[in-house]
This record gives C-alpha cells, sequence and structure tokens, in this order.
C-alpha cells in the first residue's frame, strides 16, 4: 500500500499515532510518506498519488477541504485523534486555541465535520470513540497506543534507594494541585530517606536534594533511559473529561522497562491492575499506596515480572497488522466510492 500522513512532527503525540505504526508498516514492505519537521505540512503530490492519507489531529478548513477533494479522487481516508482537545485543561499551551470561548466551539464544530468526512477513524480512546460515533462517523476503531520496541531493551542500572517518578506533561500540573501532590511527596521525603523523587516534564516545586526535576528527554534516544532509573512510576489523574479521553501509554512504558506502576482509576488506567504489573489508587490513598510499594521490595521485584510479562504483546511491531488493517479498510472503501 501507499501510505501518506499529514501529522505533526514535533508533536510527541505522533510517535504513537503516526510515525512509530507507519515505520513499522514501512518494514513490512509498505510505501510510507511522512512529513519531517524541516518540510511542509504535506505535498500535494504525495498524497494524490497514495492508497490512503492518514491524517493525525489536523482538522482546520484547509485539511478539510484537501480532504474532499482526496475522497473524490479516491483515496480513503483516515483520521486519528487522541486527545478530547475541546477539553483541554487550562495548564496545557493549546487551551486558548482549542477549548476557550468561540474557540471551543469552532473546535467542536471542525472535529464534526472532519469525523464525518473521513473513511474511518482512529483513536486510543474508548471515551472518544463515543463522542466520535455520535458526531456522525461512519466507522470508528480503537486501536491503542502501543509501546516502541527499543523500550523493552532498556534496564535500569542498580542505584541506591528507591526512585519514585512520574513521567508528566506539564498540563499535569491541574493533576498535581488537584489530588494535593505536594503535601504527599513532602511527606514522603520526610519520612522515607531512602527515598528520592524524579519528575520528568512537570516541575514540582520540592526544596529538596532528593528531588530531581528533568525537563525534557529526547523520545527516541532519551526517554526510556530515564523511566528505567524509577523503581516507582506513577500516574495520577484528576477526573475530568480531557483525562477520560487519554491513552495507557504512560504505564506501558513504565512496565516495558520494568517498573512497577500506580495509577488512577480513571479513564484509560481504569481496566488496569495488577495483572499488568500495577495498583489503581483512589484520590485520597496515593500517601499511602506508594509508602506500601515503597516498604515492600518483595512485591515491586513481582509486579515488575508482570509488567515487562503483559507489556511483550503491546509493542508497536506486534499490533501493526492493526494498523495495516485499518488501511486496506479505509482503501476499499474509497474504490467503492470512486466506482459507485
Amino acid at each position: 500500500m501507499r501510505i501518506t500522513t499529514i501529522s505533526h512532527p514535533r508533536l510527541v503525540n505522533c510517535n504513537y499515532r503516526s510515525y512509530q505504526p507507519l515505520m513499522a508498516l514501512e518494514r513490512e514492505g509498505h510505501t510510507i510518506t511522512v512529513n519531517r519537521i524541516d518540510g511542509p505540512r504535506y505535498r500535494e503530490s504525495d498524497l494524490f498519488a497514495s492508497d490512503v492519507v492518514h491524517i493525525h489531529r489536523y482538522a482546520d478548513d484547509e485539511v478539510r477541504q484537501l480532504v474532499a477533494r482526496l475522497r473524490a479522487s479516491g483515496i480513503g481516508i483516515v483520521w486519528d485523534n487522541d486527545d478530547d482537545e475541546s477539553t483541554t485543561p487550562r495548564g496545557n499551551r493549546l487551551h486558548r486555541e482549542k477549548a476557550s470561548g468561540l474557540n471551543a466551539m469552532r473546535t467542536a464544530r471542525a472535529i464534526r465535520e472532519i469525523v464525518q468526512l473521513a473513511d474511518v477513524v482512529t483513536t486510543p480512546s474508548v471515551h472518544l470513540a463515543d463522542q466520535y460515533t455520535r458526531l456522525g462517523a461512519r466507522d470508528v476503531r480503537v486501536l491503542e497506543n502501543y509501546v516502541a520496541d527499543h523500550y523493552l531493551r532498556c534496564h535500569s542500572r542498580p542505584h541506591s534507594g528507591v526512585v519514585v517518578g512520574w513521567l508528566a506533561g506539564k498540563e499535569h500540573k491541574a493533576d498535581y494541585e488537584g489530588l494535593g501532590l505536594e503535601s504527599t511527596f513532602r511527606r514522603l521525603l520526610a519520612e522515607r530517606p531512602n527515598v528520592s523523587i524524579t519528575s520528568i516534564g512537570l516541575g514540582l516545586g520540592l526544596q529538596s536534594e532528593r528531588y530531581k526535576h528533568i525537563d525534557m528527554l529526547r523520545w527516541m534516544t532519551d526517554l526510556a533511559p530515564g523511566i528505567a532509573e524509577f523503581d516507582i512510576g506513577i500516574a495520577p489523574l484528576i477526573d475530568v473529561p480531557f483525562n477520560r479521553a487519554r491513552s495507557n501509554i504512560k504505564v506501558k512504558e513504565y512496565a516495558a522497562v520494568g517498573v512497577p506502576w500506580l495509577a488512577s482509576p480513571i479513564g484509560p488506567y481504569a481496566r488496569l491492575g495488577q495483572a499488568e504489573g500495577g495498583r489503581l489508587v483512589k484520590d485520597d490513598e496515593w500517601l499511602d499506596s506508594i509508602f506500601a510499594l515503597v516498604d515492600d521490595e518483595r512485591r515491586r521485584r513481582r509486579l515488575a515480572k508482570r509488567c515487562r510479562k503483559w507489556v511483550k504483546a503491546e509493542t508497536v511491531s506486534r499490533n501493526a497488522h492493526r494498523w495495516h488493517e485499518v488501511f486496506e479498510h479505509a482503501a476499499s472503501i474509497a474504490k467503492s466510492r470512486l466506482h459507485a
């Protein structure tokens, strides 16, 4: 197949929803064209030579007009989104552009129009899949985010003490504040001298020699080794619409490098648990749950084994066929449409 993607190369989400699955398909012999950081958003010559065009998140007027032309030319359209942009929280840099006032209405209208134009809509979120179906999408598929294969080759280096880590984009400030985690972490540091805390992305404002903030790591080369330094990974969420639409990739990445995890029973995490190497934590149980895992090394080792067992089936290469099935289906719909 010839597949061309329109995505935002600087957006980390594109690694999961575009670049990684398409590169896996390229290794299987398909012809893939991805837009690069230093190039244009798309080239029409590439798009109109494709069997399928895969669009991640873009739904602006220009793209919707382009999709109408591609449809008329018999080219399949797969539109993908992995965030509920209309409920983007205030801490997110896209809040004003996507979710405030009239912009929220424009975002909702654009999404409604694009999902009705697409042959297939994909999302990692059951919450979003239901939403897009209600908006009139003809065919919606839930395709989870999968772990890049190189994570499985990453292992922790020996170190003293117990590292509690949080991979958290800056929009997680709302979760940090909403769950009162600053006081939780301060007590953790005060009462467990063997514990240190690391956050990647969001700064937690903790004044301690045992707290480390890493502002950013390169996704392809540095993120997996950074996560592997954790002994416990956390994924706290407050119960708001934006969080219900998230994917479960964070705990998969913890699990892939053998890090047992604790997560809120919200959205993507609600169906996970000890079989996947972690435990779900109620809003008022974070301190006790972290204490319990910090103090039980044997349990951490047992959960780490379950992590790696679970995530072997959750890699990009093991699930590339799911994307291929979607693209094949979209192409067959487009051919039928052209000859109708």
